[in-house]
Protein backbone atom coordinates (compact mmCIF):
# COMPACT_ATOMS: atom_id res chain seq x y z
CA UNK A 1 0.00 0.00 0.00
CA UNK A 2 1.21 3.32 -0.87
CA UNK A 3 2.15 5.89 1.93
CA UNK A 4 -0.58 8.72 0.53
CA UNK A 5 -3.26 5.46 0.85
CA UNK A 6 -2.08 4.75 4.57
CA UNK A 7 -2.11 8.18 5.62
CA UNK A 8 -5.73 8.72 3.69
CA UNK A 9 -6.87 5.25 5.16
CA UNK A 10 -5.26 6.76 9.51
CA UNK A 11 -7.33 10.13 8.51
CA UNK A 12 -10.80 8.25 8.09
CA UNK A 13 -9.87 5.50 10.75
CA UNK A 14 -9.27 9.25 13.00
CA UNK A 15 -12.25 11.00 11.74
CA UNK A 16 -14.61 7.82 12.52
CA UNK A 17 -13.01 7.67 16.29
CA UNK A 18 -13.50 11.81 16.64
CA UNK A 19 -17.52 11.11 14.99
CA UNK A 20 -17.72 8.56 18.03
CA UNK A 21 -17.58 11.30 20.82
CA UNK A 22 -19.92 13.34 19.70
CA UNK A 23 -23.09 11.70 21.95
CA UNK A 24 -20.79 11.76 24.82
CA UNK A 25 -19.75 15.42 24.77
CA UNK A 26 -23.20 16.01 24.37
CA UNK A 27 -23.87 14.57 27.20
CA UNK A 28 -21.96 17.31 29.44
CA UNK A 29 -23.90 20.22 27.76
CA UNK A 30 -26.05 21.68 30.91
CA UNK A 31 -29.29 23.97 30.45
CA UNK A 32 -29.42 23.45 26.56
CA UNK A 33 -31.76 21.58 24.62
CA UNK A 34 -30.90 19.86 21.50
CA UNK A 35 -31.96 22.31 19.08
CA UNK A 36 -29.78 25.28 20.55
CA UNK A 37 -26.84 22.19 20.64
CA UNK A 38 -26.91 21.78 17.01
CA UNK A 39 -27.30 24.91 15.73
CA UNK A 40 -24.04 26.54 17.94
CA UNK A 41 -22.22 23.29 16.82
CA UNK A 42 -23.03 23.96 13.44
CA UNK A 43 -22.43 27.25 13.58
CA UNK A 44 -18.50 27.37 15.12
CA UNK A 45 -18.10 24.31 12.88
CA UNK A 46 -19.28 25.97 9.51
CA UNK A 47 -16.96 29.32 10.08
CA UNK A 48 -14.23 26.76 10.89
CA UNK A 49 -14.98 24.74 7.85
CA UNK A 50 -14.66 28.16 5.98
CA UNK A 51 -11.65 29.22 7.47
CA UNK A 52 -9.71 26.06 6.37
CA UNK A 53 -11.60 26.33 2.82
CA UNK A 54 -10.17 29.40 2.68
CA UNK A 55 -6.80 29.16 4.14
CA UNK A 56 -6.29 26.12 1.69
CA UNK A 57 -8.15 28.13 -1.70
CA UNK A 58 -10.93 25.67 -1.92
CA UNK A 59 -13.75 28.58 -0.87
CA UNK A 60 -14.05 30.35 -4.27
CA UNK A 61 -14.28 27.17 -5.77
CA UNK A 62 -17.66 26.68 -3.89
CA UNK A 63 -20.69 27.23 -5.63
CA UNK A 64 -24.71 26.55 -6.28
CA UNK A 65 -24.89 24.27 -9.42
CA UNK A 66 -27.78 21.98 -10.23
CA UNK A 67 -29.54 20.03 -8.25
CA UNK A 68 -30.21 22.69 -5.80
CA UNK A 69 -33.33 21.41 -4.55
CA UNK A 70 -31.75 18.06 -3.36
CA UNK A 71 -28.87 20.54 -1.71
CA UNK A 72 -31.63 21.71 0.23
CA UNK A 73 -32.92 18.17 1.37
CA UNK A 74 -29.22 17.47 2.56
CA UNK A 75 -29.50 20.47 4.69
CA UNK A 76 -32.95 19.21 6.10
CA UNK A 77 -31.62 15.98 6.57
CA UNK A 78 -28.70 16.84 8.07
CA UNK A 79 -30.89 18.83 10.43
CA UNK A 80 -33.10 15.44 11.20
CA UNK A 81 -30.04 13.56 12.32
CA UNK A 82 -28.61 15.67 14.91
CA UNK A 83 -31.54 16.50 16.88
CA UNK A 84 -33.65 12.75 17.11
CA UNK A 85 -29.36 11.58 17.56
CA UNK A 86 -29.07 13.92 20.19
CA UNK A 87 -32.71 13.23 21.82
CA UNK A 88 -31.91 9.92 21.48
CA UNK A 89 -28.84 10.42 23.49
CA UNK A 90 -30.62 12.11 26.19
CA UNK A 91 -33.70 9.62 26.58
CA UNK A 92 -31.93 6.01 26.60
CA UNK A 93 -27.94 6.49 26.22
CA UNK A 94 -25.01 6.73 24.31
CA UNK A 95 -24.55 2.82 23.10
CA UNK A 96 -28.01 2.17 21.98
CA UNK A 97 -28.44 5.76 20.60
CA UNK A 98 -25.16 5.18 18.01
CA UNK A 99 -26.15 1.93 17.32
CA UNK A 100 -29.82 3.00 16.32
CA UNK A 101 -28.03 5.62 14.07
CA UNK A 102 -26.29 3.00 12.11
CA UNK A 103 -29.47 1.18 11.26
CA UNK A 104 -29.16 3.61 8.56
CA UNK A 105 -28.13 0.48 6.30
CA UNK A 106 -31.30 -1.06 6.98
CA UNK A 107 -33.59 2.10 5.42
CA UNK A 108 -31.42 2.18 2.61
CA UNK A 109 -31.78 -1.37 2.01
CA UNK A 110 -36.27 -0.44 1.99
CA UNK A 111 -36.19 3.02 0.52
CA UNK A 112 -33.11 2.24 -2.94
CA UNK A 113 -35.19 0.04 -4.81
CA UNK A 114 -38.14 2.19 -5.05
CA UNK A 115 -36.22 5.44 -5.40
CA UNK A 116 -32.55 4.25 -7.32
CA UNK A 117 -34.49 1.20 -9.13
CA UNK A 118 -32.00 -1.40 -7.12
CA UNK A 119 -32.54 -5.24 -6.87
CA UNK A 120 -32.61 -6.27 -3.21
CA UNK A 121 -29.80 -9.49 -3.38
CA UNK A 122 -29.89 -12.80 -1.18
CA UNK A 123 -26.57 -10.38 0.62
CA UNK A 124 -28.99 -7.45 1.21
CA UNK A 125 -31.88 -9.51 2.55
CA UNK A 126 -29.18 -11.00 4.72
CA UNK A 127 -28.28 -7.93 6.32
CA UNK A 128 -31.57 -6.59 6.65
CA UNK A 129 -32.55 -9.20 8.88
CA UNK A 130 -29.45 -9.16 10.97
CA UNK A 131 -30.17 -5.58 11.63
CA UNK A 132 -33.51 -6.18 12.36
CA UNK A 133 -32.98 -9.06 14.53
CA UNK A 134 -29.85 -6.54 16.20
CA UNK A 135 -32.67 -3.70 17.01
CA UNK A 136 -34.46 -6.04 18.73
CA UNK A 137 -32.00 -7.66 20.79
CA UNK A 138 -30.67 -3.93 21.27
CA UNK A 139 -34.05 -2.17 22.04
CA UNK A 140 -35.05 -5.09 24.27
CA UNK A 141 -38.24 -7.20 23.40
CA UNK A 142 -40.14 -7.02 26.42
CA UNK A 143 -39.73 -3.20 25.87
CA UNK A 144 -41.38 -3.12 22.30
CA UNK A 145 -44.43 -5.71 23.40
CA UNK A 146 -44.79 -4.22 26.51
CA UNK A 147 -43.58 -0.21 26.36
CA UNK A 148 -43.12 -0.60 30.17
CA UNK A 149 -39.20 -0.63 30.40
CA UNK A 150 -37.99 2.88 31.03
CA UNK A 151 -41.09 3.76 30.19
CA UNK A 152 -40.98 6.69 32.52
CA UNK A 153 -37.74 8.12 31.29
CA UNK A 154 -38.89 8.15 28.04
CA UNK A 155 -37.04 5.23 27.10
CA UNK A 156 -39.30 4.46 24.49
CA UNK A 157 -39.51 8.11 23.08
CA UNK A 158 -35.81 7.99 22.69
CA UNK A 159 -35.51 4.60 20.69
CA UNK A 160 -38.13 6.45 18.46
CA UNK A 161 -35.64 9.30 17.76
CA UNK A 162 -33.20 6.73 17.75
CA UNK A 163 -34.77 5.24 14.93
CA UNK A 164 -35.64 8.16 13.11
CA UNK A 165 -31.78 9.36 13.00
CA UNK A 166 -31.09 6.27 11.48
CA UNK A 167 -33.71 6.98 8.67
CA UNK A 168 -32.40 10.25 8.52
CA UNK A 169 -28.71 9.11 7.98
CA UNK A 170 -30.05 6.96 5.03
CA UNK A 171 -31.58 9.43 3.45
CA UNK A 172 -28.76 11.98 3.99
CA UNK A 173 -26.22 8.46 1.99
CA UNK A 174 -28.82 8.31 -0.90
CA UNK A 175 -29.15 12.65 -1.39
CA UNK A 176 -25.40 12.01 -1.44
CA UNK A 177 -24.93 9.67 -3.67
CA UNK A 178 -27.24 11.45 -6.31
CA UNK A 179 -25.19 14.65 -5.77
CA UNK A 180 -22.10 13.56 -5.98
CA UNK A 181 -21.85 14.12 -10.06
CA UNK A 182 -22.41 17.52 -9.20
CA UNK A 183 -20.84 18.01 -6.03
CA UNK A 184 -17.68 16.88 -4.62
CA UNK A 185 -18.15 15.88 -0.50
CA UNK A 186 -16.81 18.59 0.43
CA UNK A 187 -18.70 20.94 -0.95
CA UNK A 188 -21.93 19.34 0.00
CA UNK A 189 -20.48 18.91 3.31
CA UNK A 190 -20.24 23.17 3.45
CA UNK A 191 -23.03 24.26 1.74
CA UNK A 192 -25.96 22.14 3.55
CA UNK A 193 -24.57 22.96 6.82
CA UNK A 194 -24.82 26.64 5.45
CA UNK A 195 -28.85 24.82 4.83
CA UNK A 196 -29.48 23.52 8.06
CA UNK A 197 -28.22 26.52 10.07
CA UNK A 198 -30.94 28.72 7.91
CA UNK A 199 -33.35 25.91 8.79
CA UNK A 200 -32.25 25.48 12.65
CA UNK A 201 -32.16 29.55 13.00
CA UNK A 202 -35.43 30.04 15.26
CA UNK A 203 -32.92 27.80 17.86
CA UNK A 204 -30.63 30.71 18.05
CA UNK A 205 -32.98 32.35 20.08
CA UNK A 206 -34.10 29.84 22.62
CA UNK A 207 -30.94 30.04 24.75
CA UNK A 208 -29.71 32.95 27.17
CA UNK A 209 -26.27 34.36 26.96
CA UNK A 210 -25.19 32.99 30.23
CA UNK A 211 -26.09 29.68 29.24
CA UNK A 212 -24.39 29.83 26.09
CA UNK A 213 -21.03 30.82 27.32
CA UNK A 214 -20.79 28.07 30.59
CA UNK A 215 -21.26 25.75 27.25
CA UNK A 216 -18.86 27.71 24.77
CA UNK A 217 -16.24 24.97 25.75
CA UNK A 218 -17.57 21.92 24.93
CA UNK A 219 -19.90 23.46 21.81
CA UNK A 220 -16.20 24.82 20.70
CA UNK A 221 -15.18 21.50 20.59
CA UNK A 222 -18.48 19.75 19.23
CA UNK A 223 -18.24 22.49 16.47
CA UNK A 224 -14.65 22.64 15.65
CA UNK A 225 -13.19 19.34 16.77
CA UNK A 226 -16.47 16.98 15.19
CA UNK A 227 -18.55 19.17 12.67
CA UNK A 228 -14.72 20.71 11.46
CA UNK A 229 -12.16 18.41 11.81
CA UNK A 230 -13.78 15.11 11.69
CA UNK A 231 -15.07 16.08 8.24
CA UNK A 232 -11.67 17.50 6.83
CA UNK A 233 -9.85 13.91 7.98
CA UNK A 234 -13.36 11.88 6.29
CA UNK A 235 -13.22 14.15 3.48
CA UNK A 236 -9.83 14.97 2.46
CA UNK A 237 -9.00 10.58 3.13
CA UNK A 238 -11.75 9.71 0.69
CA UNK A 239 -9.75 11.16 -1.97
CA UNK A 240 -7.26 8.67 -1.26
CA UNK A 241 -9.55 5.44 -0.07
CA UNK A 242 -12.17 3.48 -1.88
CA UNK A 243 -15.71 4.64 -0.63
CA UNK A 244 -16.52 1.08 0.38
CA UNK A 245 -13.78 0.68 2.53
CA UNK A 246 -14.57 3.95 3.66
CA UNK A 247 -17.45 2.75 4.87
CA UNK A 248 -16.05 -0.38 6.22
CA UNK A 249 -13.78 1.68 8.45
CA UNK A 250 -16.55 4.38 9.37
CA UNK A 251 -17.41 1.19 11.68
CA UNK A 252 -15.77 2.59 13.78
CA UNK A 253 -17.39 5.20 15.21
CA UNK A 254 -20.59 3.22 17.14
CA UNK A 255 -17.71 0.92 18.42
CA UNK A 256 -15.49 3.86 19.71
CA UNK A 257 -18.86 5.62 20.77
CA UNK A 258 -19.63 2.41 23.19
CA UNK A 259 -15.81 1.98 24.17
CA UNK A 260 -15.77 5.64 24.97
CA UNK A 261 -19.11 6.10 27.00
CA UNK A 262 -17.96 3.06 29.06
CA UNK A 263 -14.56 4.43 29.41
CA UNK A 264 -16.01 8.01 30.67
CA UNK A 265 -19.48 7.79 31.08
CA UNK A 266 -19.76 4.23 33.10
CA UNK A 267 -22.33 3.10 30.43
CA UNK A 268 -22.94 -0.05 31.41
CA UNK A 269 -22.54 -2.49 28.34
CA UNK A 270 -24.42 -5.95 28.82
CA UNK A 271 -24.02 -8.92 26.63
CA UNK A 272 -27.59 -7.86 24.68
CA UNK A 273 -26.09 -4.79 23.96
CA UNK A 274 -22.96 -6.02 22.64
CA UNK A 275 -25.03 -9.32 20.66
CA UNK A 276 -27.11 -6.43 19.07
CA UNK A 277 -23.66 -4.25 18.18
CA UNK A 278 -22.25 -7.31 16.89
CA UNK A 279 -25.28 -7.75 14.53
CA UNK A 280 -25.96 -4.18 12.93
CA UNK A 281 -22.97 -3.88 12.25
CA UNK A 282 -22.35 -7.19 10.70
CA UNK A 283 -25.65 -5.66 8.79
CA UNK A 284 -23.89 -2.58 7.36
CA UNK A 285 -20.40 -5.01 6.96
CA UNK A 286 -22.51 -7.20 4.29
CA UNK A 287 -24.09 -3.57 2.90
CA UNK A 288 -19.71 -2.38 1.96
CA UNK A 289 -19.18 -5.60 0.63
CA UNK A 290 -22.22 -5.81 -1.65
CA UNK A 291 -21.15 -2.32 -2.97
CA UNK A 292 -17.69 -3.34 -3.39
CA UNK A 293 -18.72 -6.50 -5.35
CA UNK A 294 -21.16 -4.52 -7.79
CA UNK A 295 -18.01 -1.90 -8.21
Amino acid sequence: MEPKHIKASAQVVAASVIYGFAGIFFLYIKNMAAGPVVFYQLLLGFLALAVYLAATGQLSGIQLRGKRKALLLLGAWHAGVMLSYYTAVNFTNVSMSVLLLYTAPLYVLLIAPVILKEKISTKNLAALALSLIGVVVVVGPESLVSGTAEAGSGYLYGVLMGLFSGFFYACIILTSRYLRDEYSGMEQLFISTGVTLVILFPFMLQISPSALLENLPVLLFLGVMITSLGSILYFTGLEHVKAQNASIISLLEPVSAIFFAYLILNDPVSRTTLLGCVLILASSLLMSLEKESKA
